[in-house]
């Protein structure tokens, strides 16, 4: 029962989610694996290499939690998007796939940003009460610990937006003239 506290299902569909899946076939988009990854390792390294310090970190704090909360708000509104799109997969199991995909894909990324925000405000906690200066400030190596999580949660927030933004588009039927996802005037 110990599995009950694994998220590796939900890291595997995230990871999954970062893949062209247009075709029969999904090809893993490399360069956006290969970035979600090492984006936040250069800049926990970097913040620990030059002694980075947040001075703020209760602030930091107070985001991260409202991040997790609004994440977790935003796969509830995914969720009811995906629900519609199930209760029409027969009379448009083609035309709708792509969309029921993308769908899929955002409901994982923001589950998993919700989870890292999570953990991110784990480690300011931790980070607070272990290795804060006199002044309140985090700096170093705890301060890495905190911006490894926090730098992963932004990049999933900047894949997650246009998805939904997309999601909504589609599925809304949303005018060309006022759609960003017609190239048109």
């Amino acid at each position: 029962m110990a599995n009950r506290f694994v998220p590796s299902e939900l890291f595997r569909g995230h990871w999954k989610g970062l893949s062209d899946y247009r075709q029969k076939k999904s090809i893993p988009d490399v360069a956006t694996r290969f970035l979600i990854v090492a984006l936040p390792l250069i800049a926990g390294i970097s913040i620990a290499v030059l002694d980075g310090r947040l001075s703020a970190p209760g602030s930091l704090l107070a985001g991260a939690a409202l991040l997790a909360g609004g994440f977790l708000a935003a796969f509830g509104q995914i969720s009811n998007l995906r629900v519609r799109l199930t209760d029409r997969a027969r009379d448009y199991a083609d035309a709708e796939a792509i969309d029921r995909d993308a769908l899929d894909e955002t409901a994982a990324h923001l589950l998993v940003a919700s989870f890292m925000s999570a953990i991110t405000a784990l480690a300011l906690v931790l980070a607070m009460n272990l290795g804060a200066e006199p002044d309140g400030a985090v700096r170093g190596l705890w301060a890495a610990v905190v911006v490894v999580p926090a730098t992963y949660v932004l990049l999933v927030f900047i894949i997650a937006i246009p998805r939904l933004y997309t999601a909504y588009v589609n599925i809304n039927s949303v005018r060309d003239e006022l759609s960003g996802t017609h190239r048109g005037l």
